[in-house]
Formats: C-alpha cells, structure tokens, sequence
C-alpha cells in the first residue's frame, strides 16, 4: 500500500533531522530539590512528593539555582565552594575560596550571581567561571532572584532591607524595615515574595513596592520557591517542613522531617525549538524555498542551515531538486554566507563534527555563528533548475543565552506530494508551547504574486498521527490565538496552539479544495 504523502516526510524531514542529531539527557521537569543544611543532603522530591537523595557528603547546602541547560548549583556554605551537578548527577566544584556562598541566581546571559554572606558581597561568575565583583559594602547579603527585565534583588539579611541592582549595577532600596530577610522569589506576575526568618513571615511586594502579608505564624522560613502552576513552595527551617500555599494563600504540608530545610529550586524546562525542516518545490523566480528564523537573546548562536534534494530519492520522493544551492542573508538583505557543494565550505570539518554534513556532495551546507537578529535562507536550483527539496536550519548550541525565537518557510504548494511539509524537533526536557501558523492571503500585501488563498494546517506527531488541524483560524481555539498576539491577519489563514513534549513534529500545509499558490508556515516559541 502507498503511504500517505506526510509519511514520506517523515522520512525525509524530521526522521532525517533525528537520525543525525545526537540525543540529549533528560531529567525530570518539575521535580523539587531542597538543600538540607543540617544533613549536608539535597533531596529531590517528584511533584507527588516522593523523596529521594539527589547528592551527600555535602557541608552546610544553603542555596541552589538551576542554569538554562538544567544543571543545578548549590552553595555549600561551609566549605565556600559552589557545586555544580550536570542533569545525571555528576558533581563538580564550580567556585571556591569563598567565604559563606549563601543565594545563587542566574540571569538571562547564564551569569551566576552568588551572595557571599559574611564579604558581604555579591560575586558574578561568568559561564566560564570568571569571578568578579558586582557589588560590596553590604550587611549580610543572603537571597537573590531576579525580575523579568533582568534587575538583581537582594534580601540583606543584618539591615532588613531588599536592595534592587539595574543590570549595570545601580543600587537603590526596594524596601526596609524587615526583619531578617532571606528567601526572595517572583511569581509570573512581577510580585516579589520575601521569607521574613525572624518574624516569621512572608511578605508579599507588587512591582511598585507596596507590602502585604502572605502568610504568618512560620517557624523561621528560608528559602522560597513556586512552582509551574503558581504555588509557593516555603522551607520552613525551625519546624523541618517544607508547606506549599496556592495562589490564594492556603498552606498544606508538602514534606516534613527535614532537618533544617534552606535553600528550594525547581528543575526548569529546558525545552527548545532544535530544527525546522521544511519539504516544498524549488521553482524560479519568486517561487523558490525561502527559510527564515528569528534569534533572541544576548549573545551569538551556531547554527547550520542546509538544503537537501538528490537525499530525498532514497525516501521515494519524485521530483527531487539535482543541484541545490544555498543562500544565507541577513536582516538588510545582505548575503553573509553562500555555499554550493557543501564540500567546498571553508568550515566543512565542523559541519562533519556536528554530525550534519549532508549525504549527498550536491547538497550545500552552511555552518555560521550569528548574533540575535532575523535570518533569511534562500534555496534555488542551479542554472535555474526545480524540483522538490528541503531547508532545515539546526541549532547546535543549546544552553546558550540565546535562542530560536520563531522559524518559518516560505514554498510553493501544490497537491499530491507536493503541498509544504515542515518538520520541527523540540529538544531538551520539559515541554514547548508553540503556536503554528499557515498564511497565504498575508503574502499577497508584500507583493508576493499568487499566494495561496485559503490554506489549510495539519500538526502530526513522530508516528504521523494527527494532534491538530485548522482551517481558518477562528473556527477552534479563537481565543488561545488571540491570547499570543499572533493571530493570522486573514481568518482564511490557519493557526495551532499546542504544548509539545521532546520529539519530532510535522505540519502540513495544503489548499482547500487542492488549490495552489505560495504560503509561509511558521513556528514560534511561546514560553
């Protein structure tokens, strides 16, 4: 029996990408790790409060804080080392010749920000390592979190103040008259919650700075952490419990027995968009394959682009592209990179080691080091030539400070195995949550000359079962698309919310009613 056409994909796109991409580590996301001072123990409990014993031999763990690549760092607050354990648990000294490292924090670059409580100093470690002072002349500095325009606050625990620093290290009061302030943790609206140790409080501050009480009657509270659903996870240190309060401020026991709990963090997704893959006819003119993709972030990204044609004969596709050729510009249009045979690009050693040298020697491949910015990867035949072929763009550097924000492929849609086939591999651990677009009217107001007036958009799992299809965007989930602020300008025009675990994913784009013309799919990365 034939297989469908979005099986050849499968083949060809996204089972490809996998096969050449190494595997990564995974670990469990939502997990609570809780570092136990008195024991010298971090444990690690599941979200239904199973305990187990994450590392020991430890001397005094107060704080912990996981990086972007899921590693978690603990203080240990004896030795004045910094700890680090990979995913699979495998330790290794960070930092030492500290004095008492109390409250780790990361931020947005993937720069350890460390409380070294008896300095009374706030060091700054580059993912490197590279030590440096960020600030000094502080009373006890123990708790650090950071707020999402990426200002450092700090509970400074002898003056009972919560000092604030702009990234470029301005000091300013968030608020005083505290009383021993330590744990300090966001929620996702901006509110900055403060375990008072010695009043046995946690105070609640908005982002403008005006103080409530959260919850009372404590037994010395430490460290603060909440979870994925907006819960506040409390380490209670004089009672050996760690409670939980909702949203709405109800307390209940998540552990207890625990002996002298302190520092709590919670295992992150480290989900991310890996690749996009995209299956349509090179023609001419403006109707060759055109790839872009959006990098966010502070620092530069490695990515390889790549187009396939004479590879997807050995998956059964007909019609292949012989010779492809690859274009890479950037932003303005200027072209930054451009490759043939992919034999012939200067880096090719690279691409090899990254595992993504093409297997055909027709086929171009670039490898190229790009800051954030938007990208365009154009894909045509040589001397004019058609056919069917794929552009798919890697990123090989995950973990960075930088990430792909959205991806898109622009191609022609015909019928039968020619309609727009995109694969996408989300990597990491955790899930995904993207919006997937498919437009064609919107093309016609850039100029675009025979878009495709009413496409439709298929999102198939690895096996090629269906999760989700639209037609026009407003018929099934109106107001989760709304909600992005990324809804299609055409209600013709098709949309798909959905939250995607690790693993190989495709869409399909088709016209209705077997029409034709150009179309753009996207994928955007949403949390």
């Amino acid at each position: 029996m034939k297989k469908p056409a979005f099986l050849h994909l499968l083949a060809t796109v996204a089972g490809l990408a996998a096969a050449l991409v190494p595997a990564s580590a995974r670990a469990a996301v939502g997990d609570l790790y809780e570092a136990d001072f008195s024991s010298s123990t971090i444990f690690k409990f599941t979200p239904a409060g199973t305990t187990s014993t994450f590392a020991s031999g430890l001397n005094g763990p107060y704080g912990l804080a996981f990086d972007g690549s899921g590693s978690l760092f603990e203080a240990d607050y004896n030795s004045g080392t910094i700890f680090k354990f990979t995913p699979d648990g495998t330790e290794s000294t960070f930092a030492s010749g500290l004095n008492t490292p109390v409250g780790l924090a990361f931020d947005s670059s993937g720069n350890l920000f460390v409380a070294d409580q008896f300095s009374n100093t706030i060091f700054k470690f580059t993912p490197a390592g590279t030590k440096s002072t960020f600030a000094s002349g502080l009373s006890g500095p123990v708790g650090l979190a950071f707020d999402s325009s990426g200002n450092l606050f700090e509970a400074d625990f002898s003056s009972g103040t919560i000092f604030k620093f702009t990234p470029a290290g301005t000091k300013s009061v968030f608020a005083s008259g505290l009383s021993g302030p330590v744990g300090l943790a966001f929620d996702s609206s901006g509110n900055l919650f403060e375990a008072d140790y010695n009043s046995g409080t946690i105070f609640k501050f908005t982002p403008a700075g005006t103080k409530s009480t959260f919850a009372s009657g404590l037994s010395n509270p430490a460290g603060v952490a909440f979870d994925s659903s907006g819960n506040l996870f409390e380490a209670d240190q004089g009672s050996g419990t760690i409670f939980i309060f909702t949203p709405a401020g109800t307390k209940s026991t998540f552990a207890s027995g625990l002996s002298g709990p302190s520092g709590l963090a919670f295992r992150p997704s480290t989900a991310y968009l890996s690749n996009i893959s995209t299956r349509a006819i090179v023609q001419t003119g403006n109707n060759v394959l055109i790839g872009g993709f959006i990098i966010s972030g502070t620092g530069p990204k490695k990515l390889v682009v790549r187009a396939l044609g004479p590879t997807l004969s050995s998956f059964g596709v007909p019609g292949v592209l012989q010779n492809p050729a690859l274009e890479l510009h950037n932003a303005a249009g200027a072209l930054i990179a451009f490759n043939d045979n992919w034999g012939d690009a200067p880096n090719k050693q690279q691409i090899i080691d990254a595992h993504l040298a093409p297997p055909n020697a027709a086929e171009p491949a670039i490898l190229a080091t790009l800051d954030p910015g938007n990208y365009t990867a154009i894909v045509r035949g040589a001397n004019n030539t058609t056919g069917v072929a794929v552009v798919e763009g890697y990123d090989i550097e995950a973990g960075t400070s930088s990430t792909l924000e959205n991806i898109s492929t622009r191609g022609f849609v015909q019928t039968g195995d020619k309609v727009m086939i995109a694969g996408v591999i989300v990597g990491g651990s955790g899930s995904q949550e993207v919006i997937v677009r498919a437009l064609g009217p919107t093309l016609s107001n850039f100029g675009v000359a025979n878009a495709l007036a009413n496409p439709t958009l298929e999102l198939r799992d690895i096996n090629g079962n269906l999760i989700r299809s639209n037609d026009n965007w407003r018929s099934t989930q109106q107001a989760e698309i709304i909600a992005t602020g990324l809804q299609p300008s055409y209600d013709a025009e098709s949309a798909i919310v959905a939250t995607l675990a690790p693993s190989n994913y495709t869409m399909i784009v088709r016209g209705v009613n077997s029409t034709t013309g150009v179309a753009l799919v996207e994928v955007y990365r949403l949390n």
